[in-house]
């Protein structure tokens, strides 16, 4: 990982912003549908679980979500390599400690050497611009 080119706070932030309007923007219209279809309010929760399932598959096995494919960057292992599902589990469940105390682990992204927020540093995930 030496050689990577890893991917800063701003290019993240910009990544996580067009997944909102790839991935949560449908993903609630197809909510709010589904709510009026069935009468059920609780099937946004249904909506939600698969939502995130596809975000953990597509880190998991592709490297990112929309968002990150569009500003060309990866999450990977220290070895280069996707980091697969559980990797994607661990460290999208590491994501809720990374945003306790003001969100100061995703911050983190700005000031470490190698750009890791705290849930990167917990799954032992990088970030880096695709080469």
């Amino acid at each position: 990982m030496n050689q990577a080119r890893y991917a800063g706070f701003w290019i993240r932030l910009l990544a996580h912003f067009l997944d909102g309007l790839i991935l949560g923007i449908p993903f609630i219209i197809i909510a709010g549908i589904l709510t009026l279809v069935t009468g059920l309010e609780s099937i946004g929760y249904l909506i939600y679980v698969i939502l995130v399932g596809l975000i953990v598959y597509l880190e998991g096995v592709y490297g990112g979500t929309p968002g990150k494919f569009v500003m060309k960057i990866r999450i990977v292992t220290p070895e280069g390599k996707f980091i697969g599902i559980s990797g994607a589990v661990i460290r999208n469940l590491a994501k809720i400690i990374s945003g306790m105390a003001f969100g100061i682990g995703h911050l983190m992204i700005a000031w470490d050497q190698k750009k890791q927020s705290l849930h990167d540093k917990i799954s032992k995930t990088y970030v880096v611009h695709k080469p």
